[in-house]
């Protein structure tokens, strides 16, 4: 009896590993259970309000208040792009980990393309760990960003803030130090203001979305794009710009 008891006690354990295995894997590419099926869900543009490809053409009033203090590129650069990202969407990870260091091989260093990572919180943690990066220095930011991407499964399914606190540590910030970030009431209302400011103004429901700006106006794009096509959207913005890339 006590061997069936485990044998049946290994089958559970088994099943409910794949079952939340498999619950991680259909969230992670943005699949939801919605009556009796599985649903992609991804916030996506009406077809006829796309211009240029893959972008939504936004008014040129729209004032950005998000901080450029962690910006990569020149101040003068023709094209500035907003990453919006929650750090617990995978999504945002993938784009994060894959795209932005090609983006800035093929453009930063050309001075053509600023990017500003622009935190959209869509939970505790993931405004816990955008809290903790307004609070590194800039030379450490970008790796704590990247840190958090790269670990997310990890710190996002842990039962409380411990691993957060750690990575803040690796890159500097003490245990006060980041317990006083953490609780810094002025600094999360920013965030706040920068996700409101994109949900009224840029009509964002959800990450990530990369509103691009340039003298030429004001457009973003919702959802992950294929990179093939944002570097054939950037090219074409640029060309309009008068600039031409090699």
């Amino acid at each position: 009896m006590e061997e069936y008891l485990r044998k049946i006690s290994g089958f559970l354990a088994f099943v409910l590993t794949f079952v939340f295995s498999a619950y991680l894997y259909f969230t992670a590419k943005g699949f939801v259970y919605e009556n009796g099926t599985l649903v992609l869900k991804t916030q996506t543009a009406h077809a006829e309000d796309i211009k240029n490809g893959i972008a939504v053409v936004l008014p040129n009033n729209i004032n950005i208040n998000a901080s450029n203090k962690y910006a990569v590129g020149p101040a003068n650069a023709p094209l500035t792009m907003y990453e919006y990202s929650s750090l617990g969407c995978p999504h945002c990870a993938d784009f994060h980990l894959s795209s932005v260091p090609k983006l800035e091989k093929e453009f930063v260093s050309q001075g053509v393309l600023r990017i500003v990572f622009v935190n959209f919180p869509l939970d505790k943690k993931s405004m816990e760990g955008a809290m903790l990066s307004q609070c590194m220095t800039y030379e450490n930011y970008h790796d704590f960003i990247t840190r958090l991407f790269d670990r997310q499964r990890f710190w996002l399914l842990a039962g409380d803030d411990t691993p957060l606190l750690k990575y803040a540590a690796e890159y500097g910030l003490s245990y006060d130090e980041a317990e006083s970030c953490k609780n810094d009431n002025a600094l999360a209302s920013s965030i706040i203001a920068d996700r409101q400011q994109a949900i009224s103004q840029l009509k964002m429901e959800g990450t990530p979305a990369f509103l691009i700006s340039g003298a030429d106006g004001n457009e973003i794009i919702y959802g992950q794009p294929r990179y093939s096509d944002l570097v054939n959207y950037i090219r074409s913005r640029l060309q309009r710009l008068g600039y031409v890339m090699e």
